[in-house]
């Protein structure tokens, strides 16, 4: 393996580094060339399965994309806190971003002031909180740390495509390594978030805020990560709990929570993979070093992608804590129609793909709920009008005195910080 995305991190795990137990069938699928996994990753559903294109990072021209900053400051750095030091204050202000504790094993805690403030604040402010915390002893000061969603405080316009304004801070994407990715019925990178973290740190077990898929990339370091079957969308969290983490040494409890999961895979440095953000995950970081990650969310042209997306906030198909803000869905549901029109309109449409995402228009018409149906209805008599455009007239109607417009037939109960133009509210994915 080149050292092109090793970040001068190490490239291989010690001998004895413990890691989850792996059986045949939890094995994830490995593709070894971009044109299998963008078939993959751009046309098929994704339940059930982690896809794996090794050495992705060089095979989809992603080696650019970690942020110089980030860049700079991991090289030579082996834990968390001389990252942190070598990234300064001043850069830190230039970031926000989420702060995240192990002190306790399988626990996450987040690292945030308690002030009642709902101030977005730079990132220099959450590790001086840390280091308070640190020496009232209130964190231990060998606790693993993870910084999840880590991105520009302001918008900036995105390196590969200018015409952006984005606040991601990753320098290029997997949506830039095809212009496919254009034509899916979703693809949100605008504000897609940077994780970076040491040994023993991760992602709790979680659904996403919305049923679609997740492309990871994973420049540096070691992650193990787990999905659980569809059947056990529910269960598994009702029985393990949101936020859980998988550390060794496992309990023979941890353990069988463990074997009842779908698929397994160790990320190794350069890896790309994707996954349903729909079913219940975890990850967890193992080996020396520290582990770089950045994700996208997007919805294949498929239309049991379509369908999964538009059951999102049902109880029967989303686990209920996880789901998004329902106005914020209702905008999603508007992205993806636009998005879809503008592709079926495009007159250098390939056949194939015009075809698929005819049948992505015909399940959301038919599966989506009575709102998706009505933009369709609204569509197809040239009436449409957005959402949030009538309440930014009605805001400039009233002087700015109203919020945005309700619709109350579903709710939300997913809490802590905003990862898409969609979401308020939501964890991420890992």
């Amino acid at each position: 393996m080149t050292k092109a995305f090793g970040l001068q991190q190490p490239i291989s795990l010690p001998d004895d580094e413990p890691l989850w137990p792996i059986s045949d069938l939890q094995q994830p699928e490995v593709v070894h060339s971009a044109e299998a996994f963008i078939e993959s990753m751009l046309f098929q559903p994704h339940l059930d399965r982690i896809v794996v294109l090794r050495n992705g990072i060089e095979l989809l021209d992603q080696h650019v994309g970690v942020p110089e900053a980030v860049e700079n400051a991991v090289r030579g750095a082996l834990t968390m806190r001389s990252f942190l030091e070598n990234l300064g204050p001043d850069l830190q202000r230039r970031f926000r971003g989420r702060l995240w504790h192990y002190g306790t094993k399988g626990k996450e805690k987040e690292i945030k002031r308690n002030d009642g403030s709902k101030k977005k604040r730079a990132f220099s402010e959450t590790v001086k909180e840390l280091m308070r915390r640190q020496e009232d002893g209130d964190i231990p000061v060998d606790a693993p740390l993870y910084i999840s969603e880590l991105r520009w405080h302001e918008k900036v316009r995105h390196p590969s495509a200018p015409d952006e304004l984005v606040k991601t801070a990753t320098r290029r994407d997997v949506y830039d390594s095809t212009p496919l990715a254009r034509r899916m019925p979703l693809w949100e990178r605008s504000e897609g978030g940077i994780f970076v973290g040491e040994r023993g740190a991760g992602s709790g077990m979680h659904v996403d805020q919305c049923l679609w898929s997740n492309v990871g990339r994973n420049w540096c370091g070691f992650k193990l990560f787990a999905l659980w079957g569809w059947e056990e969308r529910h269960s598994i969290l009702d029985e393990a709990g949101k936020g859980t983490l998988f550390h060794m040494p496992l309990s023979e409890r941890e353990k069988g929570f463990l074997r009842r999961a779908k698929k397994i895979a160790l990320i190794r440095p350069g890896d790309i993979w994707v996954f349903s953000g729909g079913q219940p995950h975890t990850a967890l970081i193992v080996g020396d070093g520290i582990s770089i990650s950045a994700y996208e969310s997007f919805v294949s042209a498929h239309p049991a992608a379509v369908g999964l997306l538009v059951r999102s906030n049902t109880k029967d198909s989303h686990w209920k804590p996880c789901w998004m803000d329902d106005d914020d869905l209702d905008e999603l549901y508007e992205d993806v129609v636009d998005s879809l029109q503008r592709s079926l309109r495009a007159p250098d449409l390939e056949r194939k793909l015009r075809l698929r995402l005819q049948s992505c228009v015909q399940a959301m018409r038919t599966d989506g709920d009575p709102y998706c149906r009505e933009l369709w209805e609204q569509e197809d008599s040239g009436k449409r009008r957005r959402r949030r455009e009538e309440d930014s007239q009605d805001e400039e109607a009233s002087g700015g005195a109203l919020g945005k417009s309700s619709k109350s037939s579903k709710s939300s109960s997913e809490k802590g910080e905003e990862r898409s133009p969609y979401a308020k509210k939501t964890r991420g994915p890992s």
